[in-house]
């Protein structure tokens, strides 16, 4: 849908309240055999999907989404509504009203519909990336122009480095990059942009909620693990303008994780 933003980014400044954050952090921390960073621990509720992909366990995360989303729900109830608010957001940042479109489950029996990337360990990759894991299962769609896609983002515990070179925040490049575009976004090494004239810092404190055009290239600035304070969580949740699917087969925002 042509009238759906691309190429920006908004931010939600103390969405989420201190109070939750510090309730999930509690929680998540309270049940490392449950949380994990990508697909650790195994068939972790909250296991990363391109974690599990990347890793050739898509028949599990298939099998485990439908146990993860009931107990997401369960435990953490205020996920419902901000998958709701950030589906109207991406219509009304449109100019569009926040009923325009239905904002709807990819399937929420085999599809993860929202969940935590907590970064137990030291990141110290410059991994500047676009959110394109998820469209997967419309491979064709990472090339194309037409394509409508959003990640979302909420800062539920931010890195003790913050205060330091900024370790752990996030910055985004407001220019849309499909995927055949990439190379000549990079220098010759594959990872290093090639200007930095468009990169933006985003106001990234806990409880704020970050929502921008998944192919608008963004970076997790570099961050050192040494206690538990030192842990980055954040809540995510992606989502894209689909004309019709098996499932739901009408315009719509399906969202996934």
């Amino acid at each position: 849908m042509k009238k759906l933003f691309t190429n920006d980014y908004v931010v939600w400044e103390s969405y989420l309240s201190a109070e939750v954050c510090a309730r999930w952090e509690k929680k998540i921390f309270d049940n490392l055999d449950i949380f994990g960073s990508d697909v650790e621990p195994t068939y972790g509720q909250m296991a990363a999907y391109y974690g599990m992909i990347e890793a050739g366990l898509n028949e599990s995360y298939y099998r485990f989404a439908d146990r993860h989303n009931k107990y997401l729900l369960k435990e953490f109830p205020e996920a419902a509504g901000i998958i709701a608010d950030a589906g109207r957001l991406i219509l009304t940042h449109s100019g569009m009203k926040p009923d325009t479109l239905p904002v709807v489950p990819r399937d929420k029996k085999y599809f993860q519909v929202g969940g935590f990337n907590l970064q137990l360990h030291s990141w110290d990759l410059y991994n500047i990336h676009t959110d394109t894991e998820g469209l997967l299962q419309y491979p064709a769609s990472i090339f194309e122009e037409k394509t409508r896609a959003y990640s979302c983002v909420v800062s539920v515990k931010r890195t003790a480095q913050y205060t330091k070179d900024r370790g752990g925040d996030l910055d985004i490049w407001r220019q849309r990059i499909l995927a055949h575009e990439l190379d000549g976004f990079y220098k010759r090494d594959g990872y290093s942009p090639r200007s930095k004239k468009l990169r933006v810092k985003v106001p990234y404190k806990v409880g704020n909620l970050v929502l921008f055009d998944s192919f608008m290239p963004h970076v997790v600035l570099p961050f050192k693990i040494k206690k538990e304070d030192d842990r980055r969580i954040s809540f995510v949740v992606h989502f894209n303008f689909r004309k019709f699917s098996e499932s739901n087969p009408f315009p719509h925002l399906e969202y996934w994780y």
